[in-house]
């Protein structure tokens, strides 16, 4: 038990830790705790809790991050936190927002997801900023049809929600970063073997020799 990979898992907006159950069942043995938090809280408070509830669990223990989306960026905010993170494993991440969002915040304004997701936001050029060594694995998912016009309004290519681009926007300052790019949607990248197989071999080092 105590050789176990520590792992945290942040899901995306609209989801839940239910997200990650396909991957955790084909991932070698792990401890595993999984993060949740509401879109609509503000950022900030939702990080805040996370260190709380890192600090119960895991005490000083090192683990790995792995998530999805918006979780991306909330993870982000925890390599300034943390300094016992061995691995970032992020799954389509906005690091750039979303230009669809922009649009929206201006429509419903008391949204705290689509004003924080909005590009040149706060709280992303805060993440824009920040600086790690720790080794980051930035899975880039390219879709697997022609995408959504909305999500890449009208012509940009899209996993289907976000455009590659924004995912390809990692923050300069994280110097030790792998991208990968994969032929599958922003919600098919937690359901394949593709990904798993990844995962085992970039946190769970099997394969090294």
């Amino acid at each position: 038990m105590a050789n176990q990979t520590n792992v945290v898992f942040i899901h995306g907006s609209g989801q839940s830790k239910l997200s990650f159950n396909f991957l955790e069942i084909f991932l070698p043995e792990h401890n595993l705790l999984s993060l949740e938090y509401d879109v609509q809280e503000d950022p900030e408070v939702i990080i805040k809790r996370f260190k709380f509830l890192i600090d119960q669990h895991l005490d000083d223990k090192p683990f790995s991050i792995i998530s999805h989306s918006y979780g991306c960026i909330l993870s982000a905010r925890l390599l300034d936190i943390f300094t016992n993170v061995e691995h970032l494993f992020a799954l389509s991440s906005p690091w750039g927002g979303s230009r669809t969002a922009k649009w929206l915040a201006m429509v419903f304004r008391t949204s705290k997801l689509f004003a924080t997701m909005t590009p040149g936001s706060e709280f992303l050029t805060s993440i824009a900023k920040s600086k790690s060594e720790i080794p980051i694995t930035n899975i880039v998912t390219a879709g697997t049809g022609s995408g959504n016009a909305l999500a890449g309004l009208g012509s940009a290519p899209n996993d289907g929600l976000l455009t590659i681009e924004t995912q390809k926007k990692v923050p300069e300052g994280f110097v030790n970063t792998k991208q990968i790019t994969v032929d599958l949607s922003h919600n098919e990248v937690l359901l394949s073997m593709e990904i798993v197989n990844i995962i085992k071999e970039r946190v769970f080092h099997e394969n090294e020799n």
